[in-house]
């Protein structure tokens, strides 16, 4: 696992490094499957003007990853032999797109192909026939496109203009057999035909099969950035069918929801920025029961002036009321919960829709060991805190059967107008308190306190603050704070690594609007610590680092081999 984290970390910086090209609506779409589940795509030449502005080539960055002895020097051959030799076209975007397919006997299949630019197919196949991996292994020919079958899951294929790598699995399940009330061993499944179907579909299928087909994903190429992701909802029809209990107009309340994303690495910070394009039934639901906006005045007397994380919600909880309405199974809902006292009315309509989480001081505390020890090394460590959930109180009477619902199951206590954790919420360490005005879980009993008093101020970052206003959902990650708490006194392989990520992020922030009308837009925004300078650069040295260090242990877990096993590591053991 650490081979392939580290192999990852190298193709990144290596990809980016590579020449750029010019910025257009994709050709690879006629590829890619109009029911892939997601796509991701990477714009090299984007991201390699960046770090050419930064000073950063590829030629620096595999030197400072790979060092002087013999494997070392080995992979950094394969990379340049990948990179001048393999007739890859580098000035393309790089594509990643997944499939879930839901199968007759209800079993899962799952594909994951990478697709890219060819400029030389046979400079391809003489690479292929070279390396160790591929070398002895039949290169057929279809119609429309060569391929090669690496080993089971995973095959290799291309014509003059692309080339696509796929990994494939289908999980089969065990079959239960009711006569002799046993599990039976489910039955071949040739994988590799399988796999073979699916990738033949990616070269020989319409137009108006593929994503070229879908407006929604054109699109967001016409804004320029340096990669872009897509998702689709269509992909979980299959399994929806698939389910015991069908419920009217799920398929059609599901079917066509997308969303498109591009990624931008600015001066200082990450930007992502995402669109939400719902179909016609959905956009009515959320046109119809649009939600408010987020109540700051929720963070205003947090006692701590040492802030983690924020999480503020807004909503109309009536939404959910639509949603059973839509479906039609409204009906059905009051009837399950009616033995309990209860109706579907009083599950949303109990809180008002504004929700927020507050954490703060997180650290390392240091606590007694089992067997006390004086050396400092003995002392165990563990996490700790600040928190508090509150969200308040919507229809008093709803929420008040709930309660007293929670308090006859013994999750709850009821003191007068007081609702408290019971005795088992409490040994797992939850503090509730909740009334007719608010419902409040609480780290510790302090916090609670001072949160309630309303006499502290809490310290937040003012340009957050204003990037709150007016928005349905917020999310506040301060990262060099938190990194700050967790890594005073750490120990490791990877100190390099943690000092640089220390020094490179700043904080987090995520927000997103109500429904407009045709899409809901959200923004997340990863700000660095160096203002000045390119994120992507940053980055880089950040991810350079990492890779550093995991060559540098993996160096050490080979002497230590060497050592233990003079004749060379048993084969059972590398494998494992």
């Amino acid at each position: 696992m650490k081979r392939v984290v580290y192999q990852a970390l190298v193709a990144f910086l290596f990809v980016v490094t590579l020449p750029s090209c010019k910025h257009e609506i994709p050709k690879e779409a006629k590829y890619i499957p109009k029911e892939a589940s997601f796509v991701l795509a990477l714009d090299p030449g984007q991201m390699k003007d960046k770090l050419q502005k930064g000073g950063i080539n590829v030629d620096t960055l595999l030197s400072k990853v790979f060092k002087s002895d013999s494997i070392d020097m080995r992979d950094k051959a394969k990379l340049e032999e990948l990179k001048n030799n393999a007739g890859i076209n580098w000035s393309n975007k790089i594509f990643v797109f997944g499939l879930q397919k839901t199968h007759a006997d209800n079993s899962l299949s799952n594909s994951f192909s990478l697709l890219g630019g060819l400029e030389d197919a046979a400079k391809l196949e003489a690479y292929l026939k070279k390396q160790e991996e591929t070398k002895g292994r039949e290169i057929k020919k279809e119609k429309d496109y060569r391929y090669l079958i690496n080993n089971e899951g995973s095959m290799l294929a291309w014509n003059d203009q692309q080339v696509i790598v796929t990994i494939y699995t289908h999980n089969l399940k065990p079959v239960y057999d009711t006569i002799t009330m046993s599990f039976k061993k489910p039955p071949h499944l040739n994988t590799e035909e399988e796999m073979k179907r699916e990738v033949d579909h990616y070269f020989t299928q319409k137009i108006k099969e593929s994503m070229a087909d879908l407006s929604v994903f054109s699109d967001m190429f016409k804004e320029k950035a340096d990669g872009y992701a897509f998702t689709s909802a269509n992909s979980s029809l299959a399994a929806l069918s698939m389910m015991p209990f069908q419920l009217p107009k799920l398929e059609e309340l599901v079917k066509d929801n997308y969303v498109t994303a591009t990624l931008s690495f600015e001066d200082g910070k990450i930007l992502a920025k995402s669109t939400s394009y719902t179909n016609q039934l959905l956009s009515s639901v959320l046109k119809q029961y649009a939600g408010p906006t987020v109540n700051l005045s929720m963070l205003d007397h947090y006692p701590s002036q040492n802030i983690n994380a924020i999480m503020l919600a807004a909503f109309n909880p009536e939404i959910f009321g639509g949603l059973l309405k839509q479906l039609e199974v409204e009906g059905l809902a009051n009837n399950f919960l009616e033995k309990s006292g209860l109706s579907s009315q009083d599950l949303y309509k109990s809180l008002k829709g504004d929700i927020a989480v507050i954490v703060s001081d997180f650290g390392m505390a240091a606590t007694e060991p089992e067997a006390k020890q004086d050396e400092r090394s003995m002392i165990r460590k563990k996490p700790v805190g600040r928190m508090i959930l509150t969200a308040p109180v919507g229809d008093k009477v709803s929420f008040a059967k709930l309660m007293d619902k929670a308090v006859e199951q013994g999750f709850l206590v009821k003191q007068k107008n007081v609702y408290k954790a019971g005795n088992l919420l409490s040994i797992a360490g939850m503090y509730i308190m909740a009334d007719d005005k608010n419902l409040v879980v609480a780290s510790d009993s302090v916090t609670y306190s001072e949160y309630m008093a309303q006499t502290s101020k809490v310290a937040i970052n003012k340009e957050a603050l204003d990037r709150f206003k007016g928005k349905s959902t917020v999310f506040y990650f301060d990262v060099a704070n938190t990194l700050n708490g967790f890594t005073k006194e750490t120990k490791g392989n990877f100190q390099q690594s943690l000092k640089t990520a220390k020094n490179t992020f700043k904080d987090v922030l995520a927000t997103s609007d109500n429904f407009d009308g045709k899409s809901i837009k959200a923004q997340l925004e990863i700000r660095m610590q160096n203002e000045k300078q390119n994120s992507l650069v940053t980055l880089t040295s950040l991810i350079t680092d990492i890779a550093v260090d995991m060559r540098v242990q993996a160096k050490k877990e080979r002497e230590i081999e060497e050592k233990m096993f003079l004749g060379g590591v048993p084969p059972i053991i590398r494998t494992n």
